[in-house]
């Protein structure tokens, strides 16, 4: 962890410290700190991959993921193949 993000961490922890992690992310994505682009990206992979992980088809998955997040096939589809530098990492 570089020194700038851990100054962020601890500015962050010192400013809000009775937020919700779901109050806190609202806060940063609404400041622009946290990419919310890449966070829908995120979401939809992750969606997808839990009903994987489930036994669902990855294209039954993707087609569910459309009409869950009420976008196109076509966006999920480039979630899943286009974007490969997003992902949670454990």
């Amino acid at each position: 962890m570089t020194t700038y993000e851990k100054e962020l961490i601890w500015q962050v922890e010192q400013r809000y410290p009775h937020l919700s992690t779901a109050r806190l992310m609202q806060k940063l994505m609404d400041m622009g700190v946290i990419d919310f682009s890449r966070c829908k990206i995120l979401a939809v992979k992750n969606w997808v991959e839990q009903l994987v992980k489930h036994g669902e088809k990855k294209i039954d998955a993707m087609w569910k993921a459309a009409e869950y997040f009420a976008c196109s096939y076509e966006y999920v589809r480039k979630c899943m193949y286009y974007y490969q530098d997003v992902h949670f990492s454990h």
